[in-house]
């Protein structure tokens, strides 16, 4: 792979949360980490053992990681990406899915800050306007630029989706700089369907959000609703908030860059672990492409959790932070 143009990264104003917690929601307080309180912040040791950790206030969660991270942002050909590191250790970095911001990941950064830097950002233009062609080679340059700033110091990936793509590639032709891959729901290739096809080549040109697109609520709560924590209406409304306002335009663009790759023959050549999680409520054709990646990845390691959905780093952020740790002794 060629080399990239260098950029710092360039420390940001922190964005405040913009969705306030809910009446009745915990004041959202925050203690520092390994200061005590509230031991619905509690990082790794309720999720240890057999015990059932306590859930997760997502609101105090939220303040939490915006307040005690670094906001950085990073110049790259045709954008600027913006992003956030927080905790302490290696690299942890995450490539999210199509439709997910950076914030429905901050469950998991906050229980794995003792033991990861975590490393979390946004796919170009999805922040910031897009004046270059989004290509796969150009995700692939994006975190190359972002990892290069921790030099010498092996990153491990945390991947769903498009970003299960990114990831697959990276440690394919970077091996040593990418030692490790954990995929949550991944997939090598995925055809869309018509549907899907059709809104990635002409949705590029719309304007908005995603939340204006017809049936989109009702899809979500359909596919997502179930999962979630019966006791906490707020978290699903949280994610509801966070996905509908992605910008339809970049997102389509970055569908198309799914509609064009197919990593299937790159995978007998990746020799570093890939730890392979599959959910409950995954598609049959997902769940396919997971087979083939167990099938044709050398060092492949399968996990299985039931009852977490699609959205796991909300739904059952402790079950997943568990599973990386492991993967990391």
């Amino acid at each position: 792979m060629s080399e990239f143009p260098s950029a710092s990264i360039q420390p940001e104003d922190p964005a405040s949360p913009s969705l306030a917690p809910a009446p009745g929601a915990l004041a959202a307080s925050v203690l520092p980490p390994g200061a005590g309180g509230d031991d619905t912040l509690s990082s790794a040791a309720a999720a240890e053992g057999g015990a059932c950790p306590p859930p997760l206030q997502w609101q105090e969660v939220l303040q939490a990681v915006t307040e005690q991270s670094t906001h950085w942002s990073v110049d790259v050909p045709g954008t600027q990406l913006t992003g956030l590191t927080l905790g302490e250790g290696p690299p942890l970095i995450f490539l999210n899915s199509l439709a997910e911001p950076r914030e429905l990941s901050f469950l998991i950064a906050w229980l794995l800050r003792d033991q990861f830097r975590c490393v979390l950002f946004d796919w170009r233009g999805v922040k910031s306007p897009q004046r270059a062609p989004v290509t796969l080679d150009r995700l692939v340059a994006d975190l190359c630029e972002i990892a290069g700033h921790w030099p010498g110091e092996p990153n491990r990936l945390l991947a769903s989706g498009l970003g299960g793509l990114v990831g697959l590639r990276a440690v394919h032709d970077r091996p040593r700089q990418f030692t490790q891959l954990t995929l949550v729901g991944g997939y090598a290739q995925r055809q869309l369907t018509g549907t899907e096809r059709l809104l990635a080549t002409l949705g590029r040109w719309l304007p908005g959000s995603v939340h204006r697109l017809p049936g989109w609520r009702a899809l979500q709560w359909h596919s997502h609703r179930r999962f979630f924590p019966p006791f906490d209406e707020t978290r699903f409304e949280f994610f509801l908030d966070r996905l509908g306002r992605m910008p339809i335009a970049p997102l389509c663009e970055l569908a198309g860059v799914i509609a064009q790759t197919n990593l299937t023959p790159l995978l007998p050549r990746i020799e570093n672990p890939v730890l392979l999680i599959e959910t409950e409520g995954t598609p049959l054709p997902l769940r396919e492409a997971g087979q083939t990646l167990a099938r044709q990845l050398p060092h492949a390691t399968v996990e299985e959790l039931h009852n977490t959905g699609l959205v796991p780093a909300l739904t059952h952020p402790h079950r997943i932070a568990k599973l990386i740790r492991a993967a990391a002794e």
